[in-house]
């Protein structure tokens, strides 16, 4: 009887060895995926930071914030995460003239050793057919009018190419 109850008790703690194993293997299997996660969202939190700081005295007098976008992920065709950051803006000033005011302009990196160049495009361009543009417009602006005499556009700079290791939405 006794040995009996020996032999349940080292099934058990085999059983209870083999699922600690099993947890922790889970766990680091999770923390390999995600381990990067809070890094890519404070990169891109920075990014935006040093946006606003850089653009805010470039802004034309008369355009008029609507709204502010901030995304990260793999926007392309291969295993890196890109970071885009931007302002949706109105101005009764000519398209002509908008791009004039932001031409050469160049914006600081999450990093802020390395400058982006910016890029202006008018809510009516086709760009904003496309994916990822198009789910954009509609989270930034869900309810956009057309407001008369404005031109809308999205002022924007981005970092393409960084390394995804850790993140799996930039796989």
């Amino acid at each position: 009887m006794a040995h009996a109850s020996e032999s349940r008790n080292i099934v058990k703690n085999i059983f209870a060895g083999f699922g600690l194993i099993v947890f922790c293997l889970l766990v680091l299997f999770i923390l390999f995926l995600t381990w990067k996660m809070p890094f890519h969202a404070y990169q891109l939190w920075a990014m935006q930071r040093r946006f606003r700081s850089d653009m805010h005295s470039i802004h034309p007098a008369e355009s008029q914030l609507r709204a502010e976008m901030a995304e990260f992920g793999n926007f392309g065709n291969s295993n890196h995460c890109d970071y885009f950051v931007g302002e949706f803006r109105s101005s009764p000033l000519s398209k002509k003239e908008i791009l004039k005011r932001y031409a050469a302009i160049a914006t600081s990196s999450f990093v802020g050793n390395r400058l982006l160049e910016t890029g202006v495009y008018f809510i009516d361009e086709d760009i904003f057919t496309d994916h990822p543009w198009s789910q954009w417009l509609e989270k930034y602006l869900p309810a956009h009018r057309h407001v008369m005499n404005q031109n809308t556009y999205l002022i924007f700079s981005e970092d393409e190419g960084n390394s995804p290791v850790g993140d799996i939405r930039c796989h």
